[in-house]
């Protein structure tokens, strides 16, 4: 989980705003979409944000709740969605967790281990593209269902949804007003680096913890490089830590919220 859910609950109370949670199926993808009573739906945007590896659909969506409640300015502006990730891992002994494609966990303990970044950011995981696809259908859906261009829209995830954003992003031409990632990675380096060149390029705000065991901070630099070197206006937050999306950071994707 990115933070202590309590403050969440806390939060969203503080601008006396009502929340509305649904279910919908966006393409072949389930999607819990979250909404307040102040939603204008005239000018709304979507911010659709891409939960983990190993986490249920719903693990971002207290995020959502926090950063409405919090904001009358987002509470208006924007619904917010939460695909759930096509593979069920409970036949791994995972009850309720998804994933967009499998994990080789040996091979990223190693990579941490060795603390060999290149292997990392070299790998092109085989299911990546299928998860693409079926991401890129549902966004596409949600567009069209609610009205949605691509400035109005927020696209990211934490961990291997930051993964599938940067993915979606790169390889169909999508240029959300801004690319979210927590706690990502590079992936397919020499892939993502020919396609961010030839991007129209949009707003990024990664962040990343130093001390991250599971995917290192180096490789997270490395990707921020990439992008910036592209053309992508690049704001990366470090911060000492782990694999996780801190207070500071969802209040940084606050304020990039509100002026959107």
């Amino acid at each position: 989980m990115p933070a202590d859910p309590g403050c969440y609950a806390t939060a969203a109370e503080s601008i006396n705003v009502k929340l509305f949670k649904s279910v919908r199926t966006f393409g072949s993808l389930k999607c819990s979409v979250i909404q307040s009573d102040a939603l204008d739906e005239a000018k709304s945007g979507l911010v659709i944000l891409n939960h983990g590896f190993g986490a249920s659909g719903d693990d971002l969506v207290d995020v959502g709740a926090m950063l409405m409640g919090e904001s009358e300015i987002i509470a208006a502006k924007f619904r917010f969605v939460f695909p759930e990730a096509p593979i069920d891992l409970e036949p791994m002994g995972m009850p309720g967790g998804r994933a967009w494609w499998p994990i080789n966990m040996a091979q990223l303990a190693e990579i941490n281990q060795t603390q060999d970044y290149s292997a990392l950011t070299r790998i092109s995981p085989p299911g990546m593209p299928t998860a693409t696809s079926l991401l890129a259908a549902a966004l596409q859906e949600m567009r069209t269902t609610y009205n949605a261009v691509e400035d109005t829209i927020v696209l990211g995830g934490f961990s291997q949804g930051a993964m599938i954003s940067t993915h979606l992003t790169l390889s169909t031409g999508f240029k959300p007003a801004l690319l979210a990632l927590f706690s990502g990675t590079l992936l397919c380096r020499e892939e993502w680096k020919r396609l961010a060149a030839a991007h129209p390029h949009c707003g990024v705000l990664q962040s990343h913890g130093i001390e991250d065991p599971i995917l290192p901070f180096g490789a997270a630099t490395e990707l921020s490089k990439m992008l910036t070197d592209a053309g992508f206006e690049v704001d990366f937050v470090q911060f000492h830590g782990g694999h996780t999306i801190p207070i500071n950071v969802l209040q940084k994707l606050s304020e990039r919220l509100e002026l959107i």
